[in-house]
């Protein structure tokens, strides 16, 4: 797992950056149809039952966003998606996580496996407010300077027994059947739930998470579990309901932060 200091903000800048390069001329051959996405092969796998934190990421209102078939809503939505999904897979690969799967305005992904409850929580929170951070940080003012609207996006997450397995053929393509990683499970299921409920910017999470975080962290959960929640798990160690907290402790800016943002160009921290 990464330490929260300047080296590491520096190297997701870095990617970043290494990210945009040749965008724009990956975005003209989409919009102008000389080119389709290519599909890699994966290796298959057994499955097997894990414990596990599952974190769904997703942008906002972006089906309303890039719904034209226009050529600038085109470029538009491209952007997006090569610039913000990309840095959100770095940050998970990052906290010792993994992709389970992009859902197009979206990632699922995958922590802890082979690790305590408490691990496991504290690397699915840290990953998201890293998320968060390098969005308003990073991402956003990268947006502005080419004239689109900064990215909202929000987090569910929950911890549980998952069952993890790899599905389909050793190879294809876009057109043909073809493998992939898949989780299934309550803590699946809820932490897509959590997600679908929470608001612009806000991290939900299971009870799980919450009662496995580190004791610094027990502050900022806020019970934001609905009156008519109606979830609960057919074991007695559970509660009855399961309830559901609003993570909000976020990254600070580090100290030499202001410094580095004049050198990459991104202006002044706030």
């Amino acid at each position: 797992m990464p330490n929260w200091d300047l080296a590491y903000l520096n190297d997701l800048k870095r990617r970043f950056t290494a990210i945009q390069d040749g965008l724009q001329d990956r975005i003209e051959g989409v919009v102008r149809g000389r080119v389709a996405p290519a599909v890699d092969a994966m290796p298959i796998g057994s499955g097997r039952a894990v414990r596990a934190a599952v974190l769904f990421f997703d942008i906002r209102h972006f089906t309303s966003m890039t719904g034209s078939p226009e050529p600038d809503d085109l470029k538009r939505t491209l952007v997006m998606l090569d610039c913000v999904i990309p840095m959100v897979m770095h940050v998970i690969h990052d906290h010792e996580g993994y992709v389970e799967k992009n859902t197009g305005d979206g990632v699922m992904g995958i922590f802890g496996v082979d690790r305590t409850d408490a691990e496991t929580a504290n690397a699915a929170l840290d990953a998201a407010t890293t998320i968060f951070f390098v969005l308003q940080n990073v991402i956003n003012p990268a947006l502005a300077r080419i004239q689109l609207a900064s990215v909202q996006a929000r987090i569910g997450i929950d911890l549980g027994n998952v069952l993890l397995a790899r599905i389909g053929v050793p190879s294809g393509s876009a057109r043909q059947d073809r493998n992939f990683l898949t989780a299934v499970g309550p803590a699946a299921n809820l932490a897509s739930k959590l997600q679908a409920m929470a608001g612009t910017d806000e991290i939900w999470v299971g009870s799980n998470v919450a009662g496995s975080a580190a004791p610094w962290r027990q502050q900022y959960f806020l019970d934001v579990t609905p009156q008519n929640w109606t979830w609960t798990f057919n074991r007695p160690w559970q509660e009855h309901p399961y309830r559901v907290w609003e993570y909000v402790g976020r990254k600070k800016a580090l100290p030499d932060d202001g410094a580095l943002r004049r050198l990459l160009g991104l202006g002044q921290a706030t």
